[in-house]
């Protein structure tokens, strides 16, 4: 698990009562070494997707369409939290900024 200082620094405080929002939560698998990752670290990916707000497959311009359904079908990628992502069309990353910057304003 990755922890920031900023995390750390609060977690040493001891201050039980501190609202902390870290806003959404992305995960991103790198789309052509899907395989290594997957060989190597099954049980940490599969648990980073299922606690996730979007997923994000990068480098897709990389790999093939059937390549990018045999992650999605590996682990089970709702299609409302899977953004496709590649250097060709910035669509989708702009939709992920979208989503993190609206979510500093919802309270």
């Amino acid at each position: 698990m990755i922890v920031t200082r900023e995390l750390r620094d609060v977690v040493k405080m001891g201050l039980r009562d501190i609202d902390y929002d870290i806003g959404p939560f992305v995960t991103l698998i790198d789309g052509p070494s899907f395989s290594f990752q997957w060989e190597e670290r099954s049980k940490l990916l599969l648990g980073q997707v299922e606690n996730a707000d979007r997923v994000a497959i990068s480098r897709t311009d990389k790999i093939e369409s059937s390549e990018i359904e045999q992650i999605r079908g590996i682990i089970k990628i709702p299609d409302n939290k899977l953004l496709l992502l590649r250097r060709d069309n910035s669509s989708a990353t702009e939709e992920l900024v979208e989503q993190i910057l609206s979510s500093d304003h919802e309270d």
